[in-house]
């Protein structure tokens, strides 16, 4: 008698990426970047891998649409069908390669780590499929999995302390954590909806035949001088990075107002007792201040620090969660996915500061990381994002983008600009 499938539930923030997909908004899928000073042991990797699926089944499921819901059901994707090594003459075009790939998934598995060797140095191309989790789960997995490697390594026979813990995916445990006056406010808020045309646009054409991820990279020097200078303004180093943002675009489009879309981690709103499973807990703040094209830095960076502070005490973000889960709860799969659209809608250009990759909690025993950095998922024209990691203070602004060359040269020059804003010295 063969063996039943598992079945785990999908959630609607699951469906939503998956829609995002479908509507040429974005890949939905996440990548990450680790290069190493020396090459890594694949079978131990793959090991660790086998490891962290106790922890996040999905990575060998495969996605399914019923009638009412949509579900992931179990799958024989093994970790060995996760992990490849590739032999490179080129590094760079290499990880390119390996890291804009389209995974399927309705076949599964859900997961890509590409070795890349060449010179006896390693680095690792990774892609997670963004319906499964956030930026935010993604640093954990990647910290998850160097922590299976490590012990492996080691010979230790200790399990790792959350191997038992699967932890909740629904962005119901956010709601729960909510008092009934919050509750109140999020139910009776407006939706967040801005009109955009061509005016809000970055002079990108867009190519689907090619996706590129381009980085740009702050050092460790200069991270200590922005963040002491936004410290002494009362403002925070997303502030910044927004007010920088706001300076570049101003020089560049023609709408009236620059609409921007930050992405905000909801597991604050969490007890610390409760530790969630890998998913998706993020929500959305929009910055909207007026275009001025001659803004400097200072200015921007109080507009900006403003229109945040109100944000981030409002529960209006959740709003947009609050009605998917509705939708998706209380309509057949195919009348909820007509749905969506109508009720989350984010502006054409964003920036997500998915925060610090801890160097204590992303490491692989034996092995030295050079640098590492993610990003979020390759965005098709219009939809324009910037994603940020930290690492041992060197910032990196990862930007995935469908494009030509002339989009790669466009994109290189506005990045450069937005840098260029920021008061630190080169």
């Amino acid at each position: 008698m063969a063996t039943k499938q598992k079945i785990f539930a999908a959630e609607s923030s699951d469906v939503k990426h998956f829609i995002s997909g479908l509507n040429k908004k974005n890949d939905h899928y996440l990548h990450a970047v680790i290069h190493f000073d020396t090459t890594i042991d694949e079978r131990v990797l793959i090991q660790a891998v086998h490891e962290s699926q106790k922890l996040f089944p999905l990575l060998s499921c495969r996605y399914v649409e019923a009638t009412e819901n949509a579900y992931w059901e179990e799958s024989d994707w093994s970790a060995s069908d996760m992990v490849h090594v590739v032999q490179a003459m080129d590094r760079e075009q290499a990880v390119q390669e390996q890291l804009t790939r389209k995974l399927n998934e309705k076949k599964g598995p859900q997961l890509s780590i590409a070795i890349i060797r060449k010179d006896e140095r390693d680095s690792l191309a990774v892609i997670l499929n963004h319906m499964l989790c956030d930026g935010g789960g993604f640093n954990d997995y990647l910290a998850l999995l160097s922590a299976h490697y490590s012990r492996f390594i080691d010979g230790s026979t200790c399990a790792h302390p959350n191997a038992d813990h699967l932890g909740s995916r629904s962005i119901k445990q956010v709601f729960d954590a909510l008092n009934d006056a919050q509750l109140n406010e999020m139910k009776h808020a407006r939706l967040m909806k801005h009109e955009q045309d061509e005016r809000d646009y970055l002079p990108l054409k867009g190519d689907e035949r090619q996706p590129f991820i381009m980085t740009h990279q702050l050092s460790a020097k200069a991270f200590d001088q922005l963040r002491g200078y936004v410290k002494s303004k009362g403002a925070t180093i997303n502030d910044a990075l927004f007010a920088a943002y706001v300076c570049a675009l101003a020089r560049v489009i023609k709408a009236e107002q620059i609409i921007l879309d930050c992405p905000v981690n909801l597991r604050s709103y969490l007890p610390k007792e409760v530790k969630p499973g890998f998913c998706n807990l993020t929500s959305n703040i929009t910055c909207i201040v007026p275009r001025d094209a001659g803004i400097g830095f200072d200015q921007a960076l109080m507009q900006v620090k403003k229109v945040m502070d109100k944000e981030k005490k409002s529960f209006k973000p959740l709003k947009v969660y609050w009605e998917l889960e509705e939708a998706y709860h209380h309509h057949h799969l195919d009348q909820a996915k007509k749905l969506f659209p109508s009720i989350y809608r984010i502006p054409v250009n964003g920036m997500t500061n998915i925060g610090i990759i801890d160097e204590h909690k992303l490491r692989f025993s034996g092995l030295s990381i050079r640098d590492v950095f993610i990003s979020g998922s390759i965005k098709y024209a219009p939809y324009f994002q910037i994603a940020v990691t930290t690492f041992q203070k060197r910032m990196t602004f990862a930007t995935n983008f469908y494009g030509t060359n002339e989009d790669k040269a466009c994109i290189d020059s506005f990045i450069t600009n937005l840098i260029n804003h920021l008061p630190i010295q080169s």
